[in-house]
């Protein structure tokens, strides 16, 4: 059966480390062709409560 409950979680400044390690990765993967890589949603704006995809 799912579980079809959402959590808001107070804002985390981990989140924006999180996003730069995991874009540098992906930047690379993609190689030149990537010429941005944006962090976007709720978790991408300071002070926002947000759903994150991991409540670690």
């Amino acid at each position: 059966m799912l579980d079809n409950t959402f959590y808001i979680a107070p804002y985390d400044p981990k989140w924006k480390a999180e996003f730069m390690g995991l874009g540098a990765k992906i930047k690379k993967a993609l190689g030149d062709p990537a010429l941005r890589i944006d962090h976007i949603g709720s978790t991408s704006v300071e002070g926002l409560a947000a759903k994150p995809t991991s409540l670690s």
